[in-house]
């Protein structure tokens, strides 16, 4: 598909396939850019827009993606698919009953799309009606056979009804069509996990790490097999390679960055409407490493032409620069705060550069790090942790068990593993009143 649109950059029938074939392949970002050029070749074209939905929805942006299929719905109130990637995008945001009517919509249109069926046991799955989900997605199997994602769906599936042979089945099916994927090589290999088949778990994720180095989920299983075997020493590198993957996935999807005034005296949680400069994240290079927005004047600074910025992120290391002009002066009880737009604290509250220091001719000079940032499952932080102190480490275990606290304030997991480390290092532990 990029050969050919090399050779017609206008023709967006082929920017749709590829943007979605890309989404399927487990490649959203890349999906996303072709996504929004196929809009900026075809803006009234309304499986661009239906497609770039999608793209949008496997990105976290979910927002975005349901105004994009609403989009794609006005312009054609006939196309099945946009009302199928829109009832994935609703189920995502939490309505899942309009995803619903979305689903049965996209039926409805098109009985044989493979999309409306998969859109229908998605919603179904996320209803708790698993059997359901399997059936519908064994119905866009009779429209085409040979869909990897669809097996690893009904894997998962069968796996919420607990019948984990047939989800080997299923899981087995994916790797078989596509012996490199990471996502099935990954998900059989956890599956093996379940039914404490170590060793074959061990291999499977294994080989889904060499196919790819950079799939976070399968380091983080691996890191289990050995932790359950209590190899410390081999489970503590993988977990943290799971944790460093999954910091450098929340920064991918940053999308935007903004620099707000807000009050000195409060807590910075979220960002204030008094925004100063804001501009969309973009890539800065092929490598896809660095993040880089144009800050442009916003309503606080409006008609203030001369004030700008410029932000970089490095997505790998989570290192950050800000550069900033043209700011006003501002009360002693107020101050200017930079906020990435997409990227959480682990709390869940927006993560933000703290105050900026002003200079005096209304410029900022900045560097920082966006991490931690919500991403990794808290049970790695914890876990992570209880290696540690195994190994005797607790100077290292605390600040993971701080992590998974700032999730989850109460996780059992991390509460116990501070008890432990005071009580092997003979620190005092309180006692639970009555």
């Amino acid at each position: 598909y990029e050969q050919a649109i090399r050779l017609a950059p206008d023709d967006v029938n082929l920017y749709v396939p590829l943007t979605r074939l890309l989404v399927l392949k487990g490649r959203p970002d890349e999906a996303v850019d072709w996504g929004e050029k196929g809009v900026d070749v075809a803006p009234e074209s309304a499986p661009a827009w239906a497609v770039l939905g999608l793209a949008y929805d496997w990105v976290g942006r979910v927002p975005e993606a349901i105004e994009a299929c609403l989009r794609a719905v006005e312009l054609d109130p006939a196309y099945a698919e946009a009302y199928a990637y829109l009832a994935e995008a609703y189920t995502d945001d939490g309505r899942v009953e309009k995803g619903l009517e979305a689903a049965q919509k996209a039926l409805e249109l098109a009985p044989r799309s493979v999309d409306a069926h998969r859109a229908y046991g998605y919603v179904l799955e996320h209803l708790g009606n698993w059997s359901g989900a399997i059936e519908a997605y064994q119905k866009a199997l009779e429209v085409h056979p040979y869909l990897v994602h669809i097996y690893l769906d009904i894997g998962r599936n069968y796996l919420a009804l607990a019948d984990t042979a047939s989800a080997l089945q299923a899981f087995q099916r994916a790797v078989e069509l596509d012996p490199k994927r990471p996502d099935a090589l990954d998900q059989l290999g956890w599956t093996y996990f379940a039914i404490q088949d170590y060793e074959l778990a061990q291999s499977y994720l294994e080989q889904a790490i060499e196919a790819d180095p950079n799939y976070a989920p399968a380091y983080g299983h691996l890191a289990t097999t050995y932790w359950v075997r209590r190899n410390y020493e081999s489970a503590i590198p993988n977990f943290e390679k799971a944790i460093d993957l999954a910091y450098q996935a929340a920064r991918r999807k940053a999308y935007g960055f903004s620099i707000t005034v807000e009050s000195a005296q409060e807590p910075l949680l979220y960002p204030s409407p008094d925004v100063a400069l804001e501009g969309e994240l973009v890539w800065g290079n092929e490598q896809r490493t660095r993040l880089a927005a144009t800050l442009e004047p916003s309503t606080f600074l409006e008609g203030k032409e001369r004030a700008g910025g410029r932000l970089s992120l490095d997505v790998v290391s989570g290192r950050y620069i800000l550069s900033a002009h043209g700011l006003l002066a501002l009360p002693a009880d107020q101050v200017y705060v930079g906020w990435f737009h997409g990227l959480e604290r682990l709390d869940g509250t927006s993560f933000s550069t703290g105050p900026l220091p002003l200079a005096t001719d209304g410029s900022v000079e900045f560097e920082g790090t966006a991490e931690p940032v919500r991403g990794p499952r808290i049970e790695h932080f914890y876990t992570l942790g209880l290696c540690y102190f195994y190994m005797a480490r607790c100077e290292w275990a605390y600040p993971l068990f701080d992590a998974a606290l700032q999730i989850d304030p109460q996780e059992p997991n991390a509460l116990e593993g501070i008890r432990l480390c005071q009580e092997a290092e003979g620190t005092p532990v309180p006692t639970p009143t009555p």
